[in-house]
């Protein structure tokens, strides 16, 4: 049998926070590779990371104050930014100052996706909006997340 998580250890990130600066994340991060980076991935490679860049959520609501979570934050930003050079810049045929540049977006992603869900935690503590407001926009935005990259695919 698994032992408990110790509930101290818990950080204040909530789960409505996740899944608003998850959806919009991933629209950033397309726009990001596609407008920026002026490449286009397969929608899977997206996909993936930003669902592996939800990962931190898990480290930061479940660990934030275990007295190991800066090196478990840091275990998982390495692999993060290896994933993300794995699926997006390693095999490019590009110059080596655009995969640096590439590569370095994981930050930027990182950055974004802490702000979206910023975002919403302000909208409900300082705001005052209800949390189920922001589960609802997520909702819409992931519909019409899945609209636009379906849409987007059957152009291809």
């Amino acid at each position: 049998m698994m032992p408990a998580i110790e509930p101290t250890w818990a950080g204040k990130v909530e789960f409505y926070e996740l899944l608003f600066g998850t959806w919009t994340v991933y629209i950033f991060l397309v726009l990001m590779w596609e407008r920026a980076l002026r490449v286009t991935l397969p929608e899977w490679k997206y996909a993936l990371i930003t669902f592996i860049g939800a990962g931190a959520f898990w480290v930061n609501h479940y660990f934030l104050r275990a007295p190991f979570w800066l090196i478990l934050i840091n275990l998982y930003t390495v692999l993060f930014i290896a994933v993300y050079w794995y699926l997006g810049v390693r095999g490019m045929a590009k110059s080596i100052t655009w995969k640096i540049i590439a590569t370095l977006t994981s930050i930027i992603f990182t950055v974004a996706f802490i702000m979206f869900e910023q975002l919403a935690r302000i909208g409900v503590e300082r705001w005052g909006m209800h949390e189920f407001c922001w589960m609802t926009l997520s909702y819409i935005g992931f519909v019409g997340l899945i609209v636009w990259r379906g849409r987007q695919s059957a152009k291809s």
